[in-house]
């Protein structure tokens, strides 16, 4: 093989090593060293980092019972309160530090509307358990890291990642179909109840909305599927009242925090009856796209996305480039040929010490440059750029993969 052949494919693999190298850094998920092997519902790291206040469920579904955490894992910005809000579900529960830690309630409490708060300000990874359940797998952790989703100090407020982790709530919604409806921007957004849906009129349309902070949402009746309503999935501000099946019948709610709210109707959620609110823009270094994360049970892709795209483009590029630098460097200077014997032939007998001053400056052919050789390269490398977005895809719109974060 020639040295600018050699010189190419080295190039290439190089550039390839980096995208590679880009992807692996864009993947952030802690190591938990099998802290949530027992947690059923358990299936990532939630980034909620920017905002300033962040919300868990003590009492939610999860470990058969609800002797759960949710999200029982979650990642926040230093300075970030969190505030855990007792559902009412599962007896009494508590929230304790692992070990040596920060957090703890006190007794067990089972009354429902009962918070318990603590403001992380140093980063770190901070398990926690519930007492009385921890035998059953009620456990969580809060990841305490700077930057990342929360906007990197521009002072923009940031919503949910592109990809909100639903945590398996639309599993039975036939519906849904991964995508969040993007209505970001609009003043009023309405959803229909008793859209066609879940073996009957027993959905909502869309199931999953994303909406700009200061949103009024408004849910109207269709009048089939029989009496439905729009009640919060926990403790949440949605509460249509007895359901009603009249046609033309409104409910209204302005979302003024960002966050995910996720919702039913009592009487079908058994069926699949079910929705969610996504309020805000996606975060800064999330996903792309407009796409959901819930029934898949996947994550969003948390970190330096630009270093990701980077490396993609210098990969896309890098083929180009190469080809256009070693074919001016072959213009420019003849390639070495090898051993002195090798040289010797090709150029005669060495000169005379009086005539090295003149000697002729080698000329070089351009027949000896090969067109095919290289565009079979450059042809190869494409396809290797062709395998690396199909894995961008898979990574971004079929689910998480935990080599990251």
């Amino acid at each position: 093989m020639s040295l600018r052949r050699r010189q190419f494919m080295q190039g290439a693999a190089g550039a390839t090593a980096l995208g590679a190298a880009g992807l692996a850094s864009a993947q952030e998920e802690p190591d938990y060293g099998g802290w949530f092997d027992d947690v059923s519902n358990f299936d990532g790291t939630v980034d909620k980092r920017g905002q300033d206040t962040v919300e868990i469920t003590v009492g939610a579904q999860g470990n058969n019972g609800a002797f759960a955490f949710d999200p029982p894992a979650v990642m926040v910005s230093p300075g970030t309160e969190v505030v855990w809000r007792w559902n009412g579900e599962g007896g009494g529960h508590n929230v304790k530090s692992d070990g040596d830690g920060p957090l703890d309630s006190g007794s067990p409490v089972a009354e429902s509307g009962t918070t318990y708060a603590h403001t992380f300000e140093s980063e770190g990874i901070f398990k926690y358990v519930c007492v009385p359940h921890e035998s059953l797998g009620m456990k969580g952790a809060v990841v305490v890291r700077p930057g990342g989703s929360g906007g990197g100090g521009s002072g923009q407020p940031q919503g949910p990642p592109a990809n909100p982790d639903y945590g398996g709530f639309f599993d039975n919604v036939s519906n849904f179909d991964g995508t969040t409806v993007d209505r970001t921007g609009q003043d009023t957004v309405e959803i229909s109840v008793g859209a066609q849906g879940n073996n009957g009129a027993f959905a909502f349309d869309p199931p999953a909305v994303r909406v700009s902070p200061g949103t009024e949402v408004v849910w109207t009746w269709t009048g089939e599927g029989g009496g439905h309503n729009v009640v919060s999935d926990g403790d949440g501000p949605l509460d249509s009242g007895s359901p009603v099946a009249e046609s033309g019948t409104t409910y209204s709610y302005t979302f003024e925090e960002m966050g995910v709210y996720q919702y039913v109707c009592v009487p079908h959620e058994s069926l699949g009856m079910k929705g969610a609110v996504v309020v805000g823009g996606p975060l800064e270094g999330g996903s792309g796209g407009d796409g959901g994360g819930g029934g898949r049970g996947s994550i969003e892709l948390s970190g330096p996305q630009w270093l990701l795209s980077g490396s993609v483009l210098l990969a896309f590029f890098s083929p180009l480039l190469f080809a256009a630098v070693m074919r001016r460097r072959y213009r420019e200077q003849p390639p070495q040929m090898g051993t002195d014997d090798d040289l010797e032939r090709a150029t005669g007998p060495a000169p005379v010490e009086e005539a090295a001053e003149t000697e002729p400056a080698v000329e070089l052919s351009h027949d000896e440059y090969d067109p095919k050789g290289t565009a079979a390269l450059v042809a190869f490398y494409f396809v290797l750029i062709g395998l690396l977005w199909a894995f961008m895809y898979f990574v971004e719109f079929l689910g998480r993969v935990s080599v990251i974060g």
